[in-house]
């Protein structure tokens, strides 16, 4: 498997694999096929690869920059990690794990501290994410939960940083925009499904 930094024509594949991986996994439809493609038209992409094996495409990561906004007003920069996706025929593979691994080692060479996600902490977990509430960080609304996990990219990365998470700009996602969006892409039904948010 090779893992290389994603160039612009991967791109709409990247974001077909993502929409693929995410349909109706947490919502009816998608946003994450959105989210990396307002990723990637902002100064904040910090990662952005792609696993390939024999010139197929399995795999997608992005992580953006994000602050910690403590209650004076600080701002502590630290790294968001996500969408990451895995072609569904090839997920539970390990392409997510190869993935995530480069990814991190990325962000210590860039030379960030800690490192934020919303995910599954039973997955998570394995490369050392844990509850956010460690740190006294939550998420943007002020709220902890066992998926809102970070995790310190060198020793005592988040010392002292405590307060809100405020993700990249490019994850404020309009509804219309993400509908004329998805509408660039094969037609395809949604879901209410069990387990979805608010579900």
């Amino acid at each position: 498997m090779t893992i290389r930094a994603t160039r612009p024509d991967d791109f709409r594949s990247t974001e077909e694999l993502l929409r693929d991986a995410f349909w109706d996994l947490y919502r009816p439809g998608c946003v994450e096929h959105l989210l990396a493609h307002q990723a990637r038209d902002t100064t904040g992409l910090l990662v952005d690869l792609v696993a390939f094996e024999d010139g197929e495409l399995f795999g997608s990561l992005i992580v953006t920059r994000a602050h910690i906004v403590g209650a004076s007003g600080t701002e502590t920069e630290v790294a968001y990690v996500g969408p990451i996706g895995v072609r569904p025929d090839h997920q539970r593979t390990g392409v997510g794990s190869v993935l995530m691994r480069a990814g991190l080692g990325l962000l210590i060479d860039q030379g960030y501290g800690g490192a934020f996600l919303f995910g599954d902490p039973g997955y998570y977990s394995r490369f050392g994410f844990a509850d956010a509430v460690r740190w006294g960080i939550t998420t943007p609304d002020g709220l902890n939960f066992e998926a809102f996990m970070g995790l310190e990219l060198r020793e005592a990365g988040l010392a002292g940083v405590h307060g809100r998470l405020r993700e990249s700009a490019a994850f404020e996602v309009d509804n219309e925009e993400l509908l004329a969006f998805d509408a660039t892409f094969p037609s395809r039904e949604r879901h209410v499904l069990p387990g979805q948010f608010g579900q």
